[in-house]
């Protein structure tokens, strides 16, 4: 079953591990590190999935904690980006 992610405005789109990486990436993870997270928070999203839904809201804390883990500079970086409304 796809992996689906309900956004803020309630609309439902395919998992893109691609934009785990982007945002890990804009924020100073390295490309390895960008690689390996987007991994596990592909793998831990599946694992918690309801009906192959997770909603954005819980997968942006699990990305900060798992860069966290790895990079601190780029975790600040992370926490400290909104997306323009």
């Amino acid at each position: 079953m796809p992996l689906k992610v309900i956004k803020k405005d309630g609309q439902a789109e395919n998992f893109d591990r691609n934009k785990v990486k982007y945002g890990l990436l804009k924020s100073g993870a390295t490309p390895e590190q960008a690689e390996k997270i987007a991994s596990q928070v592909e793998a831990w999203a599946q694992s918690i999935a309801v009906n192959g839904n997770i909603k954005t809201a819980d997968i942006r804390p699990k990305v900060l904690e798992f860069l966290r883990m790895v990079n601190q500079e780029a975790a600040s970086s992370f926490e400290g980006y909104r997306k323009p409304a």
